[in-house]
């Protein structure tokens, strides 16, 4: 057994190595990776606090966890400022928690006996279909495809999260804090997996070999190597806890942008709907953005990958199981770029899913409106449902009061967008918001806000052509109708309407504008 699993580790090793002049090329021979989480004490009342956050934080489906026995390391000074890589660094060499990954890893136990059942349970379940598939063909053991697993041990991670900067308003309820998360990968190199399996306790082995093993693996260094380090904030209106998972979310977000090993990739299998063997394992989620590439060959015979467009994922299948070859796909729906055709790759490119509206108005209750939507589903065939918030302006001096005067709205809405060719989406829309009008030689203090608002309705439709990703141009038609004035906003709004400047109860306008997504 040991030797058969060296010959695989050092083919493995070969292969790679000669293709060193494609290492840059995007391919779809994605491996799982495994993270363990490590968080920094500080030595103050807020460590318990931020920890137990942590541990209640779940990385879903697409990593697996490596459980070891330091998760917290402490470093005594001040949370008013970040800690530095090399302390950290230092901290985990200090605690071998490369040592330790690897013992859990081959489940070794006190007697410094191990075993390779987790590896190859992990190995199966990171089987793909066409590996299954392969195996048949070729005749290969579908047992025997688990020792992959032992690939996945090389894709260790350590997150190291270091919570700084707290900031507790109890009265106002504003809680934030920042994050640094530091990245660390294992280097579990040849020599090493040589060195675990001349360490490899067998029944038969006396107690003098036994005891010479189990030196020899305490004598083995197993190297992390740092990779990076991502920075985020999170804030929240209920606990400085709360406020840890919202920077550890948006940390975590950025991490898998920073770490490419972490984007998944897979080969398109079908192109009407565009097709993808990856789905809930992977983490694939509604809407989530992949990169398309194709494979071109150069003049020098080296190969490139080249960017085709982005599609989203929209039907995503249930895969978490082992592979039987006889899984489903998820489906994709195209966003932007030229022909999508089977073989090329889907790369994770994750985005927030937002769009940034900035229009001009003629008519309505605003001249200028900014607003942001959130992707909240598509489909396979490019419909997809939009949450909106939009924020309108309509400021001016009076005649009247010779003195400025605001209609500011607020409105939240949804819209269902429908596509009859890529580049162009038309989107019916229903909004509902509260307007509050201003005049700065009234002072709105000594009255009830509500008494200066009014609500309203509005329904409309835009057409948006896309210009170039992510950027699109639109044009809308609206209706809006106002209800429950206040009583001042009544009584100035009439006045105003005497000039010809206030807002009617019932009006239609047309609005232009660019929106931009992230």
């Amino acid at each position: 057994m040991k030797k058969l699993l060296t010959i695989i580790f050092l083919l493995t090793c070969a292969v790679a190595s000669g293709q060193q002049k494609v290492d840059d090329v995007v391919d779809d021979d994605y491996v799982r990776s495994s993270i363990s989480t490590i968080v920094v004490n500080r030595g103050d009342g807020f460590d318990a606090r931020i920890f137990n956050a942590v541990r209640s934080m779940s990385l879903g489906e697409k990593f697996d966890i490596n459980n070891i026995p330091t998760d917290r390391i402490l470093i005594r000074t001040s949370r008013s400022r970040a800690v530095d890589a090399d302390q950290i660094t230092s901290l985990l060499d200090r605690e071998e928690v490369g040592k330790e990954i690897v013992s859990f890893w081959y489940r070794r136990n006190g007697q410094g006996e191990m075993s390779d059942e987790l590896i190859l349970k992990r190995g199966m379940y990171s089987l793909r279909d066409q590996e299954i598939l392969n195996s048949k063909v070729t005749k290969v053991g579908i047992s025997a495809l688990g020792e992959k697993g032992y690939d996945l041990v090389d894709g260790s991670y350590v997150l190291v999260l270091d919570y700084y900067d707290v900031y507790e308003n109890h009265k106002d309820e504003i809680y934030r804090i920042n994050v640094d998360a530091f990245i660390y990968k294992l280097n579990y190199t040849e020599e090493l997996v040589e060195q675990v399996y001349d360490a490899w306790i067998y029944e038969d082995d006396t107690p003098q070999v036994r005891a010479q093993k189990n030196a020899l693996f305490e004598s083995i260094t197993f190297p992390l190597e740092y990779v990076t380090t991502v920075e985020a904030q999170g804030t929240s209106n209920s606990s400085i806890a709360d406020a840890a998972i919202s920077a550890y979310d948006n940390a975590f977000y950025r991490s898998e942008k920073a770490v490419d090993q972490w984007r998944v990739t897979s080969s398109i299998i079908s192109t009407r709907p565009i097709k993808a063997k990856i789905g809930t394992k992977e983490g694939l989620k509604n809407g989530q953005r992949l990169q398309v590439y194709k494979i071109v060959e150069e003049r020098d015979g080296d190969l490139d990958s080249r960017k085709v467009g982005y599609v989203r994922a929209a039907d995503v299948v249930n895969n978490s199981h082992v592979a039987t070859g006889q899984m489903g796909a998820s489906s994709f729906y195209q966003i932007s770029g030229g022909n999508v055709e089977e073989g090329m790759i889907l790369k994770q490119k994750n985005d927030l899913k937002l769009g940034v509206t900035v229009a001009g108005a003629i008519g309505g209750y605003a001249p200028f409106e900014l607003g942001l939507e959130y992707l909240e589903h598509i489909n396979a065939k490019g419909t997809s449902r939009y949450l909106m918030l939009n924020l309108g302006v309509d400021a001016y001096s009076s005649e009247s009061f010779y003195d400025a005067v605001a209609y500011v709205n607020l409105g939240l809405g949804a819209g269902i967008a429908f596509r009859p060719i890529r580049p162009i989406e038309i989107m019916p829309l229903v909004q509902l918001g509260m307007e509050v009008l201003s005049v700065s030689s009234v002072p709105i203090q000594n009255n009830d806000s509500m008494d200066w608002a009014t609500w309203f309705a509005k329904a409309g439709a835009r057409i948006s052509w896309q210009v170039i990703y992510p950027v699109q141009i639109f044009a809308q038609a609206n209706a809006a109708v106002k209800f429950a004035d206040g009583i001042w906003y009544k009584y100035y709004n009439d006045i105003l309407l005497q000039e010809g400047r206030g807002h009617k109860p019932a009006v239609t306008g047309f609005s232009f504008g660019v929106k931009v997504n992230f």
